[in-house]
């Protein structure tokens, strides 16, 4: 794994990181939101000592989230930096490498304000996470990706627990108020997310 040496921007308060898995070849995305409780952590990466250094700038951390049971990544390393503790859906318990702290419910208000979103279909105990930030702001994981040249697409089916729940979850976070979606691989969605999400489910949907 390639760490990162980059933190950027995405909008005021949300910043993201990449690190790049040399034999997948695939960006490993990771996100630190600034809140009025403070940093919250989603699917962390541990990069570069410069970047760690940024991020700490940033406030305290107050948590670590991850959107699957099997992106607990570097969860471990930062909850043992910063004593804070590491919050999943309750059914990505059994297949976590790394102990979750705190098992939360679908709809659970978290620290920072965010709400879970459970998402059944895809990998053991994904979820998404709904702030209402800059107009609103989805943290996916996995069940959608936005790889560089690609767009948006779906999980690959091998990976998937059963692919008809899952674009119903995927449709369900079209209920929720966002502007700003980001996921585990791939670049963040600003300004429109909602709009191209439900752009791409409207051809997903004509094509199957």
């Amino acid at each position: 794994m390639k760490s990162a040496t980059r933190l950027r921007e995405i909008v005021k308060n949300l910043y993201g990181w990449s690190s790049f898995h040399i034999q997948w070849k695939v960006d490993f995305d990771s996100y630190a939101l600034k809140t009025a409780d403070g940093v919250v952590f989603i699917d962390p990466m541990k990069p570069a000592a410069a970047v760690v250094k940024q991020l700490e700038a940033l406030g305290e951390p107050v948590g670590v989230f991850l959107t699957s049971a099997n992106h607990d990544r570097d969860a471990d390393w930062f909850r043992k930096r910063y004593e804070i503790q590491v919050y999943a859906h309750e059914k990505a318990a059994p297949d976590c490498d790394t102990k979750i702290d705190v098992l939360v419910l679908d709809g659970e208000k978290l620290p920072g304000g965010l709400q879970a979103v459970h998402l059944p279909g895809a990998t053991a105990g994904c979820a998404a996470f709904h702030a209402k930030q800059a107009g609103g702001i989805v943290f996916i994981g996995d069940s959608l990706l936005n790889v560089t040249g690609k767009g948006l697409s779906l999980l690959s089916t091998q990976y998937v627990e059963d692919s008809k729940q899952m674009m119903r979850s995927i449709r369900r976070l079209l209920e929720l108020d966002f502007k700003i979606s980001t996921f585990a691989h791939g670049e963040p969605l600003v300004g429109d997310a909602k709009k191209q999400i439900a752009a791409f489910l409207k051809r997903s949907k004509r094509d199957s």
